[in-house]
């Protein structure tokens, strides 16, 4: 019980800085921290709507961040640790995945 509970403490305190960089992402002030995105020229930043590229970035930044501690809270409540984390990752990496492809196909984020 207090190694889970010692979990969810260190989950948090991972996971409290993330989401707060989700929420920046989200309300479109933090276009700097987007890797790619910040170091393009001017010129290449017109050709992106800034605005849908950051709040989708946070909206799946903040899912990132509350996935561990969910994760955590659901072996609190008692279900086996290994279907919890095989589960709660598996759902980490195919997010991470979905994103990506999301992100590179059918220039969503081109300015039309």
């Amino acid at each position: 019980m207090v190694e889970s509970i010692a979990r969810l403490a260190i989950a948090a305190v991972v996971c409290f800085p993330m989401l707060i960089i989700g929420i920046l992402l989200y309300g479109g002030k933090a276009g700097f921290l987007l890797a790619g995105y910040n170091t393009m020229s001017r010129e290449e930043k017109a050709k992106w709507d800034e605005k849908r590229l950051l709040r989708f970035s946070g909206k799946c930044i903040i899912v990132l961040s509350i996935l561990p501690i969910g994760m955590e809270l659901l072996i609190l409540a008692g279900l086996p640790f290994g279907s919890v984390y095989g589960i709660g990752w598996t759902a980490y990496v195919l997010l991470i995945v979905w994103m990506i492809v999301y992100m590179n196909t059918k220039k969503r984020f081109r300015k039309k």
